[in-house]
């Protein structure tokens, strides 16, 4: 953060340019309107350039923003109160791209099917829940890095963690029963 204390608008592109498809995946996977997580991501920066001067130094950028948009995210949930309208155009999971190598078709068919019942579980979780499955194993944040991203104590992941899995494995495994 150094680069923002000293006032370097090229080094906050810099960072925007380097971090901005990881916050875009995160943000997506958490509540997947593509254009919401979007303009949150641009408020985020714009905040810090607009208060870079309160900023303390921190090395961990990354956990940082991550842990900024989280709050966004939260945040604009609790103002509006209500469930986000996902369309199909707005999410961001539509870019699948398939191969087109008949060989592997099969294989493709099972890994799209798993994927789809992934998604769906995934799509069932509290939103909490699914924040800590992204920060776990999709960014591949630790325990600890995660609690601090999500601003809960490290039992409250591992317990959020445990059943977030639980339902998917639930879900996997029984389908909507």
């Amino acid at each position: 953060m150094k680069i923002l204390l000293d006032s370097n608008r090229s080094g906050l592109e810099g960072i925007y340019h380097s971090l901005i498809n990881d916050l875009l995946q995160f943000g997506c996977s958490i509540v997947p309107d593509k254009h919401l997580i979007k303009d949150l991501i641009q408020e985020v920066f714009l905040d810090l350039w607009k208060y870079h001067s309160n900023l303390s130094a921190t090395e961990k950028v990354k956990y940082y923003l991550f842990k900024y948009l989280s709050n966004k995210i939260s945040k604009s949930f609790n103002d509006d109160k209500r469930r986000l309208q996902i369309s199909f155009e707005n999410s961001c999971f539509q870019d699948k791209e398939m191969e087109s190598i008949e060989a592997k078709l099969v294989h493709l068919n099972r890994e799209e099917e798993i994927q789809q019942k992934l998604s769906t579980a995934m799509d069932k979780l509290p939103i909490r829940q699914k924040e800590v499955i992204t920060c776990l194993f999709f960014e591949k944040f630790t325990y600890e890095d995660t609690s601090k991203v999500m601003e809960l104590n490290l039992r409250s992941v591992y317990t959020l963690a445990w059943k977030a899995i639980s339902s998917l494995k639930k879900s996997l495994m029984y389908g909507d029963k």
